[in-house]
C-alpha cells in the first residue's frame, strides 16, 4: 500500500507540474504568433526600442519587502504569489500577482496577459489589420462602430489632448512620419513640417458613443503615447474581476501597475535620467500606475545630430531634454497620456498644470550640471526620499 501511494503522490505531482508548465507557456506562445502586431517603445514608434520608460523607474518593492519576504507562505500554502516575466507589446512584461492560491494566482495572470494581447492586437498601427489601423484608413465622412474597448480609450486620449492644450496628441502620426521616426530618422522640410502640425490635433475625430468618423483626410492616430497605458488599464480590469487576487505588481516596458484590495504600500524608485542603472529617488504609493518619460534614453540621428525622440505636436519638433517626468495616476491610462503631455510642457509647467489637476502627481528631475533638481507635486511630500547625495528636493506650490 505504501509503494501504491507513493507512485500515486509522483502522477499526482508530475501532471500537476506539467499543467502549471502549459500554464506558463501559453501566453509564450500566443505572443510569438502575435508579435508582428504590436510596436515599439511608447514614445518614438520604433521597433528597436524596448520600451520608453526601460531603466526610468528601477524594480519595484513593498515597504518592509524583506520582512514580507521572510514571512511568505510555503509552497501551495495560502497567499501564494507568482511571478511571470515575458515579451509583449514591442517590449517586457514582468508581472507579480498573489492570490489566496497558487491556481488563482496563475488564472489571474492569465487573465492579465489575455487582456494586454487583445490591447496589442486592438491598437498597433504597425501593421494593417487592428482595428485602430483600419480606422485610420476609413474613408472621410463614413462612420464606423467601434469596439467598447476603443470607443473608451479614443473619449480617454480626447479628454487628455484637450485638458494638456495640445502637450499630449494622440494624431502625431504625420509627425511621426515627417520624422521618418520608424525609418530611421530624417529632418523634415519646413513645409512638410508645417503640413504634419497642422494636419494634428483631434479636430478631425468626430465620436459619439461607439459611432466614429474620420473628418480629415490627414487625420492619422498613433498608439505610441498611450497604448502601453490602455493595455494595463484592461489588465486591471481583468484583475478586478480575477477571485482570490490581493496584491498585483505590473511592468510594461517600465511603466508601472500596483494593484491591491488593501495592505503595505509599494516603494518605487525612479532613476537618473543621465545614468538608468542608478536609482536617485524612491516613491512611497498606494495602488495606481506610474509612467516616467524622458528623452535621454532613446532618440534619432540625423545628419550626425541626436535628436530627442519625444515630439512636441505643437511646434512639431523634438521636446526639449531637461532630465526626466514621471507621473502617478490612478488609472494607468492617464498616467501614460500625461507622461508625455507634461514632460512636452517642460517641468515647471507640467508641475503647474498639476496643482490644478487633483490625483494626479508629478516628479520631475532636472539636470543641473552635476546635481539633480528634483520638483514634486504637493501630494508627494513626506512620500519621497533621496537615494543619492546631490539630489536636492523642492516641493512646487506654483
Amino acid at each position: 500500500m505504501s509503494g501504491f501511494a507513493i507512485d500515486a503522490q509522483f502522477v499526482v505531482v508530475t501532471l500537476a507540474a506539467a499543467w502549471g508548465g502549459w500554464i506558463l507557456l501559453r501566453p509564450l506562445l500566443r505572443w510569438r504568433s502575435a508579435k508582428k502586431n504590436v510596436g515599439g517603445c511608447g514614445r518614438c514608434a520604433s521597433p528597436d526600442c524596448t520600451g520608453k520608460t526601460t531603466g526610468r523607474l528601477l524594480p519595484v518593492f513593498l515597504a518592509g519587502a524583506a520582512a514580507a519576504s521572510a514571512a511568505a507562505p510555503a509552497s501551495n500554502a495560502p497567499g501564494e504569489r507568482v511571478e511571470r516575466r515575458l515579451s509583449l507589446m514591442g517590449t517586457s512584461l514582468e508581472l507579480s500577482i498573489e492570490a489566496a492560491d497558487r491556481a488563482a494566482a496563475l488564472a489571474a495572470s492569465e487573465r492579465a496577459v489575455a487582456a494586454l494581447e487583445a490591447a496589442a492586437v486592438r491598437l498597433s498601427t504597425w501593421g494593417d489589420d487592428s482595428e485602430l489601423a483600419r480606422f485610420n484608413r476609413a474613408p472621410v465622412g463614413e462612420p464606423l462602430t467601434l469596439s467598447p474597448e476603443l470607443a473608451a480609450e479614443l473619449a480617454a486620449v480626447r479628454h487628455w489632448w484637450e485638458e494638456t492644450g495640445g502637450a499630449f496628441d494622440p494624431a502625431v502620426g504625420p509627425l511621426v512620419r515627417a520624422w521618418g521616426l520608424r525609418t530611421g530618422g530624417r529632418r523634415p522640410p519646413e513645409d512638410e513640417l508645417r503640413t504634419a502640425v497642422a494636419a494634428g490635433g483631434l479636430h478631425g475625430l468626430r465620436l459619439d458613443g461607439r459611432t466614429a468618423a474620420r473628418e480629415r483626410a490627414d487625420l492619422l492616430l498613433e498608439e505610441g503615447g498611450w497604448g502601453k497605458g490602455a493595455g494595463l488599464a484592461a489588465a486591471v480590469a481583468a484583475l478586478e474581476d480575477a477571485p482570490g487576487v490581493s496584491r498585483a505588481t505590473l511592468d510594461l516596458g517600465g511603466q508601472i501597475v500596483l494593484f491591491s484590495h488593501g495592505g503595505a504600500p509599494w516603494r518605487v524608485p525612479v532613476a537618473d535620467p543621465r545614468r538608468r542603472g542608478r536609482a536617485v529617488v524612491a516613491l512611497t504609493l498606494g495602488p495606481g500606475s506610474v509612467s516616467t518619460s524622458g528623452n535621454s534614453e532613446r532618440g534619432i540621428v540625423v545628419e550626425g545630430r541626436r535628436l530627442g525622440h519625444i515630439l512636441d505636436p505643437r511646434a512639431g519638433r523634438p521636446a526639449p531634454d531637461f532630465g526626466s517626468l514621471t507621473v502617478w495616476a490612478a488609472d494607468p491610462l492617464t498616467a501614460d497620456c500625461l507622461s508625455t503631455g507634461l514632460y512636452v510642457m517642460g517641468p515647471e509647467a507640467a508641475l503647474t498644470w498639476a496643482l490644478a489637476h487633483p490625483g494626479i502627481e508629478v516628479v520631475a528631475l532636472r539636470v543641473r550640471g552635476e546635481t539633480l533638481e528634483a520638483l514634486v507635486t504637493p501630494g508627494l511630500e513626506g512620500r519621497i526620499e533621496t537615494l543619492v547625495e546631490g539630489v536636492t528636493l523642492r516641493v512646487w506650490k506654483g
